[in-house]
């Protein structure tokens, strides 16, 4: 109860989950702020374990995303990277996420998504090459597929829109539709994708999007993300 009281008094959601709600997100501050580097299962009174989420290898790096290796200047012998995290969606025991990262001034990482599965305390990660050279903004788990959010988060401390991507959980293909406006939330209204954004909200559908305003005016497109320049 303590611990649940600590994180709504700073802001923060109090996911507690599998058998008897052992389970929840570890939060501590990094150079970026309050952040979750793994999971914490209670074992009984003042007794937890930690399992801290996997980072990528530089071998990863490079395999996946060797399209960047000329223009980060890659050291395998120097790979900074701190993958955390993100968003992230309770299915039965099994907690879905997207990871999240740095990609600037020298640090880097391997975009990934998955879950955390509390009957064996593992993680299960996924790398496809369409999402490795980005972080996840947004999740939504439906028993067909997986709906990811990409954005970049690089140097002035802002975000670049990617897109959206559909994950067959059967097949594991890939389908991307780029946008011009980061992802903060996806949920299913009706027939749709619900994309909720900074400005407002779209509306995706057989791979057709309509875009509004927060107030449901449509406009055609979203404005550029604000940046810290």
């Amino acid at each position: 109860m303590y611990f649940t009281i600590l994180l709504l008094l700073i802001g923060l959601d109090p996911v507690m989950f599998g058998p008897g709600g052992r389970f929840h997100l570890e939060h501590s501050k990094d150079g970026f702020g309050v952040r979750s580097h793994g999971i914490i299962e209670t074992l009984g009174p003042a007794r937890t374990k930690f399992y801290p989420l996997p980072q990528s290898t530089a071998q990863q790096f490079m395999q996946l995303r060797s399209g960047d290796l000329g223009f980060n200047f890659f050291d395998p012998a120097r790979y900074e990277r701190q993958e955390v995290l993100g968003p992230h969606q309770m299915e039965g025991d099994k907690l879905w996420f997207g990871n999240n990262y740095y990609d600037g001034e020298g640090d880097l990482g391997v975009g990934a998504f998955g879950y955390f599965d509390t009957s064996t305390r593992r993680y299960t990660l996924f790398s496809p090459r369409e999402i490795a050279s980005y972080e996840i903004s947004a999740i939504l788990v439906q028993p067909d597929a997986i709906w990811l959010g990409l954005d970049i988060f690089t140097e002035d401390i802002s975000t670049i829109p990617v897109g959206l991507v559909r994950w067959n959980r059967k097949t594991h293909e890939v389908q991307k539709y780029p946008l011009e406006f980061v992802i903060n939330r996806i949920r299913r209204e009706g027939d749709s994708l619900r994309l909720n954004t900074r400005s407002g909200y779209a509306l995706f559908r057989d791979g057709e999007i309509r875009r509004f305003l927060a107030n449901g005016r449509p406009i055609a497109k979203f404005p550029p993300p604000p940046t810290h320049n």
